[in-house]
């Protein structure tokens, strides 16, 4: 067995009073000063001794803050700490990728949130969450957990553009995940992900792409042009604002279902799952087909396809990026270095059989996963 405790975490939406909504965007203004705040404090220290506040030091002044200005005591001040552990956590990332400096929070273009740590407390059998100095909220019960056998963790309550509220909770369990079979080509699948067609197997199973974004894209510019009229500060403006956010929502949930949908499939079908680590953020470059690789969004099937794997006992390996596997013949080995992207199918120049390049490529993975000399290996955690 894994000797590491099973996490998961849960999303519910809220159902605040007028009240409560008022109270909680107060906690998310507070939160997104003290972030503003610790920010300066850290660049205007670097720019004069060359050195760096942490988080300790930041603790500590904030509590004098909180005196110089009384309104910072009307919220949790675990929030207020939080939003400092956030920073200093974007400062370990940007100092680590060496790209994406910590940048200052606006109201209208940053996403309103705060975690709560100790002190929540939920009741499912009356459908609501106890959140501190806020009180016992209305949630939608979408599912429950066993809170004897679950101990909760952080709890982000966030504030989405259409102005719903949601909270999550990170749970933890002292059971451990179950033992990964052993690898074998039988129960294995290669997986090629497209834009034509979402995801390509290697026992000729095709998936295809349902593309919500280009579906909805001639509904979302028309209510966009109806929102660019509007006069700024405007009630008209935030209603249309409004519609333009919760047709962006929507077309997310469908894409979100969907590849929830695939990934269960596939993780119940097979014991071992192959794919390609994929450079997306490269591929992004290329502005002719940006927007079909940011609407299918491989990172999110990936990163679904990883904790359902590892929660369900099975393996996930991944070949490197640089791997030909659309352009090597699975048959004899033969590598066409002269296929392009319109070429949908070939013939190899060897052996004669005539491939389906995305089929072909899917294969390719799961063989180049499966050899021994494998660099990339498995992806599931010991």
């Amino acid at each position: 067995m894994i000797n590491r405790d099973m996490i998961k975490t849960l999303r519910y939406k809220l159902h605040p009073t007028i009240r409560q909504a008022k109270a909680l965007n107060q906690v998310f203004g507070c939160c997104r000063y003290v972030y503003n705040w610790g920010l300066r404090k850290k660049t205007e220290e670097y720019e004069r001794s060359r050195k760096t506040i942490g988080y300790v030091e930041l603790s500590h002044e904030l509590t004098v803050l909180k005196k110089e200005l009384e309104w910072l005591n009307d919220v949790p001040v675990v929030c207020l700490q939080q939003s400092l552990r956030n920073l200093d956590a974007a400062f370990v990332r940007f100092f680590r990728e060496k790209k994406g400096f910590p940048k200052f929070k606006s109201k209208r273009f940053h996403r309103d949130i705060a975690k709560y740590i100790t002190n929540v407390h939920f009741d499912f059998d009356k459908s609501r969450i106890k959140i501190p100095k806020i009180g016992w909220v209305k949630l939608c019960k979408n599912r429950d957990f066993d809170q004897s056998l679950w101990e909760q963790g952080t709890l982000t309550v966030s504030r989405d553009p259409v102005g719903d509220f949601w909270c999550s909770v990170v749970l933890r369990n002292k059971d451990e995940y179950p033992e990964t079979k052993p690898i074998s080509e039988e129960t294995a699948v290669g997986i090629d992900l497209g834009i034509k067609d979402y995801a390509i197997l290697s026992d000729g199973t095709k998936y295809g792409n349902p593309k919500f974004l280009e579906k909805g894209q001639k509904l979302l510019k028309r209510r966009q042009r109806a929102f660019a009229r509007t006069k700024k500060g405007s009630k008209r403006h935030e209603k249309k604002r409004i519609d333009v956010a919760k047709l962006h929502r929507r077309i997310a949930d469908r894409r979100k279902d969907f590849l929830h949908k695939l990934s269960t499939d596939i993780v119940n079908r097979f014991e071992t799952v192959c794919l390609e680590d994929l450079n997306v953020e490269g591929m992004m470059k290329n502005h002719r087909l940006a927007q079909s690789i940011q609407s299918a969004a491989w990172n999110e099937f990936r990163r679904q396809l990883e904790y359902k794997c590892r929660d369900r006992g099975r393996n996930l390996v991944f070949i490197g990026r640089f791997e030909p596997s659309s352009k090597t013949c699975h048959h004899c080995g033969y590598i066409n270095r002269e296929l392009t992207l319109s070429d949908r199918k070939w013939t190899c120049p060897e052996c004669k059989n005539t491939l389906d390049r995305d089929v072909n490529a899917a294969i390719n993975i799961r063989n180049f996963a499966l050899h021994k000399q494998n660099l990339i290996g498995t992806q599931i955690p010991k």
